[in-house]
């Protein structure tokens, strides 16, 4: 089995020279010339090393020129950046550049970008505000969400739930797989469902207690769903 090489100093020369000009038309005829094996290491090295310190502006037109050239090899590796780059703050779902490349993307894509940024977002207007810009329904949010264990998209992912509330079994479901899921947060929002759908066929141990006042503030306050789940 052949191992990947994610650095070469000979292939850095060749790259820098047209990143640092801003040449994306060289940076692609490079790629293209680029071997099988050349071509890995260069994707690594965009991904790990250059997208991560070019300006927010440069960095949007590098991802959207790679995506536009060939998204099967580098949107994932441009993904991780996006993270990386999401975690220090110094780039956002709100930027002109991820709109623009949400609207180039297809279905495929957009299960891959959400996966990956999902559990990078801080709050619930942040998973909310992503969704929307695939122009996607709540209904369907539900199997990315129920994936992340993260606060925000739990409390999303029960207010999503609250529109298919007449879908009984689907909601057992979702609260098995949850259960399934086996983390704190995923077994307390388990119980939460079960307690404000009543469902009494979810059978569990579940640790969360609560009151029906309690459900009435869970669904309608972000704050005190945070406070009652973690």
């Amino acid at each position: 089995m052949i191992k990947d090489v994610h650095y070469s100093s000979q292939i850095d020369r060749r790259l820098r020279s047209f990143v640092i000009a801003g040449d994306y038309g060289g940076l692609i005829e490079l790629l293209d010339s680029l071997s099988h094996s050349q071509f890995r290491t260069a994707v690594y090295m965009l991904g790990e090393r250059y997208a991560l310190e070019l300006s927010s502006d440069n960095f949007w037109s590098l991802f959207t020129l790679l995506f536009q050239n060939d998204a099967k090899a580098f949107l994932v590796t441009m993904l991780k950046a996006l993270a990386q780059r999401m975690e220090k703050g110094d780039v956002s779902i709100s930027d002109d550049g991820f709109m623009q490349l949400c609207k180039m993307m297809n279905s495929v894509d957009r299960q891959k970008t959400l996966s990956f940024i999902l559990p990078y977002l801080n709050n619930e207007e942040q998973v909310r505000y992503l969704f929307q810009r695939f122009s996607m329904e709540a209904y369907e949010w539900i199997p990315f969400l129920i994936k992340v264990n993260s606060l925000p998209c739990a409390f999303v992912l029960f207010s999503s739930l609250r529109y298919i509330e007449h879908e009984r079994d689907y909601l057992v479901r979702v609260a098995y797989f949850l259960m399934k899921r086996g983390d704190g947060l995923a077994f307390n929002l388990a119980s939460l469902i079960k307690a404000y759908f009543g469902l009494d066929e979810l059978k569990g141990t579940f640790s969360l207690q609560l009151k029906p006042f309690e459900l009435a503030r869970l669904e309608t306050s972000y704050k005190a769903f945070c406070e009652k789940m973690s």
